[in-house]
């Protein structure tokens, strides 16, 4: 510290500068007045402060009572920011620099807090809560999981727009619903976490399950329900827990299997290559299973190709290579109506939940064939019937079948030359199946998924996955699950696709299969 006096009166200043200042090295600055000059030298992180005070240049100036007299300060201070108002904006900034580089450390602090809560506004915590939520469903959910690490405020306010995340959620796939509170937050972190893993494949696990047990053949039916797997082949069938994957029932029936379907908790309808249709009652006990015939279905003259089974309404669909679709009475075994498919095997049937489900209007029953050609719809009045007041009566379980229609519905699979692929599904009131034409090999796919409104007749949207689709193995709200052809790279072939966008999400790789 230097420090200088002149007993002048006369009122300047002089500042003089090493030329050290460029090497940030020590500087000297000196002021110059009648009664005290100060100079104070300091250097604070690479940055020079100077910072001094005379209490008789404020006296010249008229504002050395200033912190005793508020009126004399605030009239002074009005009088500044008039003159202040009137300079142009380049020297308004010239004088705000200054004055922030006399003013003291303590005296910046404030400023920094004042200028900051001026300048920038916390929206999020100043707008009404109804308006951050309508902002915040705008917002994608992982962007808004970051948003809730900026503050605490941010993560209070965000995590409590419960109608919010349970958007996202929905968006997501997650069609959870119960009467319960949820952390729709939490659910939207396992989702997010759930579709990483789609697209790693860690989602997937490949676990071996020891069949030659069974036999050394080829497996000719398979079907999981509430734990167990199921698998056929020849004329025997392994049961294994979907837990451990260790078998814990093997039983024999007496024909050759073609095909099997599981339906509720310990039940199990069987096809045969010889035409017939059996159930059975599976029984377990400590790990073991035990299977007894409940009933048998003659009728088909042709392999079985595709059996169905719908307890609700205590009917029993199957589908033959003699072109017939057979509609059976579940609990007495007898022969309903016999559909007759224009000489073509039927591959595939169901029975979808009464249309009444989707359209309240529409009290009835559905079934469900699939050839090469043709998906092919019949439907009939359910066990229902509404009396003048709206109120449902009770009729038989299944329904009039004197009143099926002979075809309420007939869908082309050859559309355009199209491929037959496998598999048709069923969700919210409509058919969901797979449209694709012949390819070379060296060309991308062509597939397409059609939602075919079951309601109005008509597709209701058609999808473009540019694959080539062996199988459509699953159909969600959200997700679908596609197989597909066999590939000898490691690639994935089993993949996980968004119904919306189209978009795959991942998969793995599964060998080579029937199924």
């Amino acid at each position: 510290m230097d420090q200088v006096i002149d007993t002048s009166w006369t009122i300047w200043s002089s500042i003089t500068w090493s030329s050290s200042c460029r090497s940030l090295g020590p500087c000297r600055f000196f002021v110059s007045s009648s009664s005290l000059s100060t100079t104070l030298s300091s250097r604070v992180d690479h940055f020079v402060v100077y910072h001094f005070a005379c209490s008789h240049w404020l006296d010249i100036c008229g504002l050395g009572n200033l912190g005793h007299d508020c009126a004399k300060f605030n009239r002074w201070l009005c009088s500044t920011l008039e003159k202040f108002t009137l300079l142009p904006p380049a020297q308004q900034s010239t004088t705000l620099i200054g004055m922030v580089c006399a003013a003291s450390p303590e005296s910046r602090y404030h400023l920094l807090l004042q200028v900051s809560s001026t300048l920038h506004k916390d929206i999020l915590t100043l707008l009404p809560l109804e308006l951050v939520e309508k902002v915040c469903s705008y917002v994608d959910c992982r962007s808004l999981l970051r948003a809730t690490r900026v503050s605490q405020d941010w993560n209070r306010i965000i995590s409590s727009l419960s109608a919010v995340w349970r958007s996202k959620c929905r968006r997501l796939g997650d069609t959870h619903t119960t009467e319960k509170p949820i952390d729709w937050k939490a659910r939207c972190v396992l989702a997010l976490t759930l579709l990483e893993s789609f697209r790693t494949g860690s989602a997937f696990v490949h676990q071996d399950v020891k069949s030659t047990c069974v036999t050394l053949g080829q497996i000719t039916g398979l079907d999981h329900f509430q734990g167990l797997l199921f698998g056929s082949a020849d004329d025997q069938v392994g049961v294994w827990s979907t837990d451990s994957f260790q078998l814990v029932g093997l039983f024999s029936v007496p024909y050759r299997i073609s095909c099997l379907n599981a339906y509720n908790t310990h039940s199990l309808a069987i096809g045969h290559s010889t035409g017939h249709v059996t159930t059975w009652n599976i029984k377990s006990n400590q790990g073991d299973c035990e299977a007894q015939m409940y009933r048998e279905f003659r009728g088909h003259t042709g392999v079985v190709m595709c059996v169905s089974v719908s307890p609700e309404i205590g009917l029993l669909v199957s589908g033959a290579t003699d072109f017939t679709a057979r509609v059976w009475c579940l609990r007495g075994g007898g022969l309903l109506h016999t559909l007759s498919s224009n000489n073509l095997w039927v591959v595939q049937v169901f029975l979808p939940p009464s249309l009444s489900a989707v359209n309240m209007s529409c009290d009835r029953h559905s079934l469900v064939t699939v050839t090469k050609d043709h998906i092919r719809v019949y439907s009939w009045s359910t066990a229902w019937r509404r009396d003048s007041e709206g109120c449902l009566l009770a009729c038989q379980d299944h329904g009039s079948m004197e009143t099926i229609d002979p075809c309420t519905m007939e869908i082309p699979l050859n559309y355009d030359h199209s491929v037959f692929t496998p598999s048709c599904h069923f969700i919210c009131g409509k058919l969901v199946y797979v449209r694709q034409s012949k390819v070379r090999e060296d060309e991308p796919g062509n597939a397409h998924l059609v939602f075919h409104d079951l309601a109005t007749g008509n597709p209701d949207r058609i999808l473009f996955l540019g694959l080539k689709v062996r199988k459509l193995l699953a159909v969600g709200a959200k997700f679908g699950l596609i197989l597909l052809h066999h590939m000898h790279s490691c690639g994935p072939n089993l993949l996980v696709v968004d119904l919306y966008s189209g978009e795959s999400l991942g998969g793995c790789y599964l060998p080579h299969s029937r199924y």
